[in-house]
C-alpha cells in the first residue's frame, strides 16, 4: 500500500522571541507625529505650522493600496476599503494639488496638507475639539523664512553670540576687512606698517556708506594702477 507523509509539524516560535516581536509591535504602535500647535483627538494626531498642518490617521495594518484618501480645497476623507475613518469639512481651505499623503509602518497614514494661506487653526475640522490658537508656539522656523531673511537672522544671532563672548561684531570684522585693504593705500598714514586694528575706531557701527564709499576706492585705485601699464603698452 502506498504510504502517505505527514506533514512536518510547525516551527514552533520561542516564547522569549515571540514576547520580543509583540513588545516591537507594540513599540511601533506607540510612535506617533509631533503634535506641535495642534493636538491628540479619538481619531487622529495632528499639529501645524503657519503654512502646512499634518495629520496622522490609524489605519491597522494593511497596504497603501487599501487605503483610499480624498483632499479638496474644502474637505478630507480617509477610507480602508469600505470603511471610512475619517470624513469633514476642513477647518480653512487647503490647496489639494501641493497636499500628499503616505502609508507609515503599514499602520498609519500621514497626511500633509498645504495650507491655502498662512494662519493658525483651531481644529482640523468642523466640529472636532479646538485647541486655543491664542497659546501655539508662533515661532517659525529658520527654513520658513526666505534666504535674506534667513541671512539677516543669522546675522542677528552671530552678533549676540559674538557679544557674548566679547568678539567683534560682523561688521566690525567687514570694517576691519575693508581698512586692512585700505592699510598700505597711497596716501594712507599707516602705509608701511603693520596692520592693527586696534589702532582703528571699530566699536560703532558702521553704515552702508562706508562700505560703498570703500568699494569705490578700491575700484578707482585699480584704475589708476591700470592706467600707467595701460599707458606704457601703447608706447
Amino acid at each position: 500500500a502506498a504510504s502517505v507523509a505527514s506533514a512536518a509539524p510547525a516551527a514552533e516560535v520561542p516564547p522569549a522571541a515571540a514576547a520580543q516581536e509583540a513588545e516591537t509591535e507594540e513599540l511601533r504602535k506607540m510612535k506617533h507625529i509631533s503634535t506641535w500647535n495642534g493636538a491628540i483627538t479619538d481619531k487622529y494626531y495632528w499639529s501645524q505650522s503657519l503654512q502646512e498642518l499634518t495629520v496622522e490617521v490609524e489605519v491597522g495594518t494593511c497596504k497603501a493600496s487599501d487605503v483610499k484618501v480624498e483632499i479638496s480645497a474644502t474637505r478630507l476623507t480617509v477610507a480602508r476599503g469600505t470603511e471610512v475613518l475619517l470624513m469633514g469639512k476642513l477647518h480653512e481651505k487647503v490647496l489639494p494639488e501641493e497636499s500628499i499623503w503616505h502609508l507609515e509602518d503599514e499602520h498609519q497614514v500621514i497626511i500633509s496638507l498645504q495650507k491655502s494661506r498662512e494662519s493658525w487653526w483651531k481644529c482640523v475640522l468642523e466640529g472636532d475639539p479646538e485647541i486655543d490658537t491664542t497659546k501655539v508656539e508662533s515661532t517659525r522656523k529658520m527654513e520658513e523664512y526666505d534666504g535674506e531673511t534667513q541671512g539677516a537672522i543669522r546675522k542677528i544671532m552671530f552678533d549676540q553670540n559674538q557679544k557674548i563672548q566679547g568678539k567683534p561684531s560682523s561688521d566690525q570684522i567687514r570694517t576691519a576687512e575693508m581698512m586692512k585693504d585700505a592699510w598700505n593705500a597711497p596716501g594712507s598714514p599707516f602705509r608701511g606698517t603693520e596692520f592693527d586694528p586696534t589702532l582703528l575706531n571699530l566699536s560703532g557701527p558702521v553704515g552702508d556708506d562706508f562700505f560703498k564709499a570703500m568699494e569705490e576706492k578700491r575700484i578707482e585705485g585699480a584704475r589708476q594702477r591700470m592706467e600707467p601699464a595701460s599707458s606704457s603698452g601703447e608706447q
